[in-house]
């Protein structure tokens, strides 16, 4: 192996291998508890994903697990959908287990209310999938996963033959290929159908998005195949939520909502990051932070300078927001990551628990094989023939 295969190794190594910090409010696991649920959300550049919980006393705990590039996340009953940039996996939720947490010498007994397996993957291709949508119809057809395929310019669904299959691209995309033109990145339903996306502009040309990435936005409602609201500096995670499009107007700094029938953008709060990810429960919203890239991604986008003149320490974590007064009610700060991309919530599961790739040894116990009773096994042996009976004889 050469020195340069090496040393990518070596910096691959080091990157997953830092712990990063987990500071939450002291309020944060009190809120998860009263949810009656928990939180997954995705790092991307440092290759993890969290399960956020409360334990018995409300304390926040979390479990981290490496999930290469992690972004989209979509969470359908007893699925968890997690994608990076060329792939998309489904783990399966085997339901509750009691798991040792701790050591051989020192064991722990755990009892966790769901425990979501890896149990298929599949391979997409250069597509940078950015957000994930899973049992949505379109068309008047129901799509077991759909994504957001940035570097096609279209919402794609998986299929076991092509690696992907266009479903829907804007009305200013003149056809699919591979080119990033409008930088499409988020997705939202409404009442079960695929229903708004988000790009950062209406440009037809590999790469031209970037000359139009403050203000070019767009909010683009897909039933009727139109834009609905424009104006918006890399806007990301539009969310259907009562009679509102939620969303983050990630290069401005804004998070905010769309009146469908005004197309206005009301923003709300200010966020002290680039915000994406965006989940919402009840009626508070959780936002996904991240800190600005030290490159040029940020140039030209008013964030930086916002937060500066208003002297707000940019964060990487999540904050809860209520949608109701724009205050932020709770938040986790994390130390020695910079970037998340997606959140999601986990309802009625408490205490979620995944090997993830890196434990083969809680596969080998974690097991989960259908009952025979269920799904009987019969030896069907072949039947002699007339012919063969008389050969044997």
């Amino acid at each position: 192996m050469t020195d340069v295969g090496l040393k990518s190794i070596k910096a691959q190594e080091e990157k997953t291998a830092a712990r990063p910090q987990l500071l939450p409010s002291p309020g944060l696991g009190e809120w998860l508890k009263a949810q009656g649920g928990s939180l997954v959300f995705s790092t991307y550049q440092s290759a993890r994903v969290f399960f956020l919980s409360a334990d018995d006393q409300g304390k926040t705990v979390a479990q981290e697990r490496i999930v290469g590039s992690a972004m989209g996340l979509a969470v359908d009953h007893d699925k968890l959908w997690i994608s990076n940039q060329q792939q998309a996996w489904r783990f399966s939720n085997i339901g509750p287990r009691k798991i040792n947490t701790g050591t051989e010498e020192a064991p722990a007994i755990t009892e966790f209310d769901a425990v979501f397996m890896p149990r298929w993957g599949i391979f997409l291709g250069p597509c940078d999938t950015h957000d994930l949508l899973s049992q949505t119809q379109h068309a008047g057809r129901n799509y077991e996963l759909l994504f957001v395929n940035t570097n096609f310019n279209c919402v794609a669904s998986i299929d076991g033959h092509y690696n992907f299959v266009p479903v829907w691209k804007p009305p200013f995309i003149s056809s699919i290929g591979l080119g990033d033109r409008c930088h499409l990145n988020g997705m939202g339903a409404k009442d079960g159908q695929l229903a708004y996306v988000t790009a950062c502009a209406r440009t037809d040309e590999p790469g031209a998005w970037r000359d139009s990435k403050n203000g070019g936005g767009v909010l683009i409602d897909v039933q009727a195949n139109e834009i609905i609201a424009e104006g918006f500096a890399m806007p990301h995670s539009p969310r259907w939520h009562d009679g509102k499009v939620w969303m983050l107007n990630s290069g401005n700094g804004d998070f905010g909502y769309v009146d469908p029938a005004t197309g206005k953008f009301e923003p709300i709060l200010l966020c002290p990051g680039f915000a994406r990810g965006l989940s919402i429960i009840g009626n508070d919203a959780v936002i996904a932070l991240s800190r600005l890239r030290p490159n040029t991604f940020a140039s030209g986008l008013p964030i930086k300078e916002r937060l500066e003149s208003q002297h707000i320490e940019q964060r990487c974590g999540l904050l809860v927001v209520d949608l109701s007064t724009g205050k932020i009610k709770h938040w986790l700060t994390i130390e020695g990551i910079t970037e998340l991309y997606d959140v999601a919530f986990l309802p009625e599961i408490k205490r979620p628990y995944t090997p993830g790739f890196s434990e083969p040894d809680k596969h080998r116990v974690l097991l989960n094989i259908p009952n025979t009773a269920e799904f009987p096994l019969e030896l069907k042996l072949p039947q002699a023939t007339p012919a063969a009976e008389a050969g044997a004889q």
